[in-house]
């Protein structure tokens, strides 16, 4: 996938992934997608797990897999660009009976805090391949070998707090309905985690009703929490709740049609940033 020059396991534990953001991968302004950015920051997650041997292939050739919990995501600088160099460095920090912590920070082009932009933390289990049921990391993974590669430092949050619904009323909440498509699986055979942030983000979209000519929405905070599996051709409904205390953070939440149960909760906060005209290149 990548040259070799591209990815790099330092000595710290620290693994550095670079891609290039290609045009495909951006929004009207050319900055990168945030789901796309999710994807491409996973993958680098993937590659770290390696030095412990649990890179996804290795793992599902045992019959075992990861699954994402949560995540967090804090962005104080101006997202890739398109043909930019988007720089991760991802480490384990460790792991809490069943849960397992990583921390990425993302920089643009170099590794400098000038072009420091944003950081996470997540929290991930790891499941049987087939009903997705927990197991012990100790039981899937070499412990000994991450503790080598491990680092305590935080890169966005150190306790994830777990989210609540906020919904109070489904009629005056309801923004959107999506159906689940054999293209929005991942390997797990299940909405694939970036795209549940992207549909938030398309249902923030339709709640303020952003026209992409004359508005960009900039992400400052994120955090997701699934719940509950979307599978092929599960009716998704989504729910946008405003925050009472703060005009730029919402509540987004999405449901299962056909159960009502809970498939993520989200909250965020943004601004609107006014569009100029386009860059020429």
């Amino acid at each position: 996938m990548h040259l070799p020059e591209q990815l790099t396991h330092l000595d710290n534990g620290h693994t550095i992934a670079r891609y290039r953001i290609l045009y495909q991968d951006c929004n009207p302004q050319r900055h990168v997608h945030l789901h796309r950015l999710m994807a491409l920051a996973q993958d680098s997650d993937d590659h770290s797990c390696a030095r412990f041997d649990g890179k996804s292939d290795d793992i599902r050739e045992r019959g075992f897999c990861w699954i994402l919990l949560s995540n967090t995501f804090s962005f104080t600088g101006e997202l890739p660009k398109a043909e930019d160099i988007f720089v991760v460095d991802t480490w384990p920090r460790g792991s809490r009976g069943v849960r397992l912590f990583r921390e990425n920070r993302y920089y643009r082009n170099t590794i400098d805090e000038a072009n420091f932009f944003g950081a996470a933390s997540s929290e991930w289990i790891l499941c049987t391949l087939n009903d997705h049921r927990p197991m012990r990391p100790s039981s899937v993974v070499d412990l000994e070998k991450m503790a080598t590669v491990n680092d305590p430092a935080v890169g966005n949050m150190e306790n994830i707090p777990r989210l609540k619904s906020v919904l109070d009323n489904h009629k005056e909440r309801e923004v959107m309905r999506y159906q689940v498509q054999l293209g929005d699986l991942d390997t797990n055979t299940h909405l694939h985690s970036s795209y549940y942030v992207g549909l938030a983000i398309d249902a923030v979209g339709a709640h303020l009703a952003i026209d992409p000519l004359k508005e960009e929405l900039v992400i400052r905070k994120l955090h997701i929490q699934f719940v509950n599996e979307a599978k092929l051709f599960d009716k998704l409904v989504f729910y946008v709740i405003p925050d009472l205390d703060n005009d730029n953070r919402l509540s987004v939440e999405g449901r299962i049609v056909d159960s009502d149960a809970i498939a993520f909760l989200v909250t965020l906060e943004y601004e609107l940033e006014t569009c100029h005209a386009p860059d020429k290149d």
